[in-house]
């Protein structure tokens, strides 16, 4: 899905250190979410997930910051440079997609 969210202008950060599992909103610096659901229909209908909203400033600006940390380990992944991967990480990520799809 890299390729069609990048062409619509959605920015992409992979981060370096190791594989992180956060799920985190921000809105109007005011609420914020966080939890465990990701956006795919297995947590929708088959996980048991739990998120918790917040209405807090001081909550939402922690999260920035810790955010806008963890953003000075990523990599942005431009879609220049999405287009011009190795093709065997294309052919894995058509299966990986396929794959997904069954579920």
């Amino acid at each position: 899905m890299y390729g069609r969210l990048l062409d619509a202008g959605i920015r992409i950060f992979e981060y370096e250190p190791g594989m992180t599992h956060v799920k985190m909103l921000v809105a109007d610096n005011l609420w914020s979410l966080v939890g465990t659901t990701n956006l795919d229909n297995r947590s929708f209908e088959h996980n048991d997930e739990v998120n918790v909203a917040i209405r807090d400033r001081d909550v939402a600006s922690r999260l920035l910051t810790d955010f806008a940390i963890d953003r000075q380990h990523a990599t942005e992944v431009t879609l220049t440079s999405w287009r011009a991967r190795p093709l065997w990480e294309k052919l894995v990520g058509t299966v990986a997609w396929i794959l997904e799809r069954q579920q």
